[in-house]
């Protein structure tokens, strides 16, 4: 009974014997991991009375190579969300996935907070931060002097 777990841009994968955990939710996946491996960590915080995730961190204590073979040095991979009162343009927040035994992804549970998703036998989660915009952004003005493409310009005429 294992789950496979990661997070992407700090470079952290494990599989997690569900055995060990103290229930089935992603938030008692990673409470154990915080507690089992001394080089995983995390943060989280009360944003409208829903427990966030608010960091992830990885230190790897060797040089390592990503899974694109690019070479990474040891150190400490760290990334945290910007959701935030007021909220900034663009802001980021952490995402998870959850995909079966058979790598179909399995309905995102919005509305549910990763303390109360629940995760099954061989399924694997995925967290990766995601950059929003919640407004333009000042580079609009800039996009808009930019010369069309080809496809822009062919629906243009169309």
């Amino acid at each position: 009974m294992s789950v496979s777990f990661s997070v992407v841009g700090v470079f952290y994968r494990t599989e997690v014997d569900l055995a060990n955990t103290k229930g089935n939710t992603v938030a008692n996946i990673m409470q154990y991991l915080y507690q089992a491996d001394p080089n995983f960590f995390y943060t989280q915080i009360t944003f409208d009375q829903n427990e966030i995730v608010n960091s992830i961190a990885q230190y790897h204590p060797a040089p390592f190579t990503g899974r694109t073979g690019i070479p990474y040095p040891a150190g400490f991979y760290r990334l945290a969300q910007s959701f935030t009162e007021p909220t900034p343009n663009p802001y980021s927040v952490w995402q998870y996935y959850l995909s079966d035994q058979n790598g179909v992804r399995q309905p995102t549970q919005a509305n549910f907070s990763f303390t109360k998703a629940m995760v099954e036998d061989g399924w694997s989660i995925v967290w990766r931060l995601v950059t929003i915009c919640n407004a333009p952004t000042n580079l609009a003005k800039r996009m808009r002097k930019l010369v069309p493409s080809p496809l822009q310009t062919a629906m243009a005429m169309a």
